[in-house]
């Protein structure tokens, strides 16, 4: 957990330095939540690989744009064919060579609405021993338009929409992975942070019990206590050496986890020594109530966005395939000029030619059953009616997850103070025991006994200042508010 304040300074994810100070060994690493959250997220293969999904699907939305690109072509072509031609009563054929020439240039563009537009010009000539030489040139307009299917432009921009959606789904899972990387930095940085308290709690609560053992000594030596005492106490101090190993081993455990998830570049990453410089503390964040994280919940949590998302996508696909049951019907209208001469350069394309053509109809196609677009559109509406039940069970296990985590919260937080109260009493209950032992008042087992009382209270004080910061950051990231509380953007526009 970060302060607010602290957070105003973090624009974007930074993909430079990071802030961590590496002692002169090279074995120790200094790191605060701040550094290890930026750390983490900037060497994190996860994240590096899910980062380039939306640019991955941002092609698929150029692709579908492509349609609708102008595209130019070009034809030329030249025959030349000898041959023998008999030319009215002469006896013999003549020999006959015929060079036939035609360029051909057409731009072409379909537009949204359903109209397809082609501008066509083009040359032809004829060339011949026997014949006159002939050239043709020619500018056209062909205009379609679609009346029933094709006609609708949201309809033909479905595939685009969809595109789009894509990359909205992309960005929104990023963001949910981005918020798990972070949920697991902060919570293996105050784990660790636990666990190097432990040992510390650990290895005072032996010191105590060989306290003890020294001073039962003394007392056997002099004869106030029978030597059959120091069984239980050297049983105590074995038990607390036993749990003090074991605070060695989840210390070491955490370690290797948060170097893990923080993945430093560096060599020989595993013999780092990580120090934290964070302290556990109560933010200044305040819960607000609970129907305003609800809300937070259903406008920000990531996962609920993609299903909505999705939801769209299925609605987009009832609108494309619902034209599809339409039968084909487009009208076209052709218009062009024509010029005609022997000489080539007096043949060249001119609109304002006086010989003109001009021509229009109608094309009409049907299936007869259709059966194709039928199952289509029956599928899209089965598939959307699917999509709107997983986004009211998601808004529902939204909500839920919310009012889990707030209770959790609220139990945390209210916890801080009880298990302080509860310390402090434990530690007068010990200094109480063991004034008592020292006048013969008490025994071993009932100064051991407040001892064990007193550590347990000592790590339950620990684990309920982290136990609430890690609830803070569950009920952030159910939310799906974590990288906005973080100021953090884990893609930059």
């Amino acid at each position: 957990m970060i302060r607010k304040k602290t957070f105003l300074l973090v624009g974007i994810l930074c993909l430079g330095a990071i802030s961590s100070v590496l002692a002169a060994s090279g074995d120790t690493l200094y790191i605060g939540v701040l550094d290890a959250i930026l750390m983490g997220l900037e060497n994190n293969s996860t994240i590096s690989i899910q980062r380039l999904e939306p640019l991955v699907t941002n092609t698929y939305t150029r692709e579908q744009q492509a349609p609708y690109d102008p595209t130019i072509s070009v034809e030329a072509t030249r025959n030349v064919i000898e041959s023998q031609r008999r030319l009215g009563a002469l006896p013999n054929p003549l020999e006959l060579r015929l060079e036939d020439y035609s360029a051909d240039l057409t731009i072409s563009e379909s537009l949204p609405t359903g109209t397809d537009i082609a501008i066509t010009t083009g040359l032809t000539g004829s060339v011949s021993n026997l014949y006159k030489d002939q050239y043709t040139g020619t500018v056209g307009l062909t205009v379609t338009q679609s009346l029933l299917r094709g006609f609708s432009p949201r309809a033909n921009l479905a595939n685009l929409r969809k595109a789009r959606l894509d990359v909205d789904i992309s960005r929104a899972e990023l963001k949910g992975v981005a918020e798990g990387v972070i949920a697991e930095i902060e919570k293996g940085y105050w784990t660790l942070y636990l666990a190097g308290q432990e040992i510390a709690i650990q290895q005072k609560s032996l010191d105590l019990a060989l306290q003890q053992l020294a001073e039962s000594q003394e007392r056997v030596k002099v004869g106030k206590l029978p030597e059959l005492e120091l069984a239980a106490v050297e049983a105590e101090v074995a038990s607390r050496r036993s749990a003090l190993i074991d605070s060695q081993s989840h210390y070491e455990q955490a370690r290797l986890h948060l170097l893990y998830v923080l993945n430093p570049q560096a060599a020989n990453v595993w013999l780092k020594m990580p120090v934290l410089i964070d302290a556990p503390f109560i933010p200044i964040d305040t819960l607000e109530l609970l129907e305003i994280h609800e809300e937070i919940a259903i406008k920000f949590r990531s996962d609920l966005q993609q299903a909505k998302l999705s939801l769209r996508k299925g609605e987009l696909e009832i609108v494309k395939t619902k034209n599809g049951l339409l039968p084909k019907l487009d009208f076209f209208i052709t218009l062009g000029t024509t010029a005609y001469s022997e000489i080539f350069k007096n043949a060249l394309p001119d609109v304002n030619s006086p010989y003109y053509s001009i021509g229009g109809g109608l094309v009409f196609s049907r299936p007869i059953l259709n059966r194709q677009a039928s199952a289509q559109l029956d599928r899209a509406r089965y598939t959307r009616d699917q999509q709107t039940l997983a986004v009211n069970n998601l808004e529902k296990l939204v909500q839920h997850d919310i009012r889990m985590a707030y209770t959790e919260v609220r139990r945390a937080r209210q916890q801080i103070e009880a298990t302080r109260v509860t310390r402090e009493l434990q530690e007068r209950k010990l200094a109480a025991e063991v004034e008592k032992f020292r006048v013969g008042k008490s025994t071993n087992i009932l100064v051991l006994q407040a001892q064990r009382d007193f550590t347990a209270s000592q790590l339950d004080e620990a684990s309920t200042m982290v136990a609430y910061l890690n609830a803070l950051v569950n009920l952030y990231q159910m939310e799906g508010s974590l990288l906005e509380r973080r100021g953090i953007n884990p893609l930059p526009d």
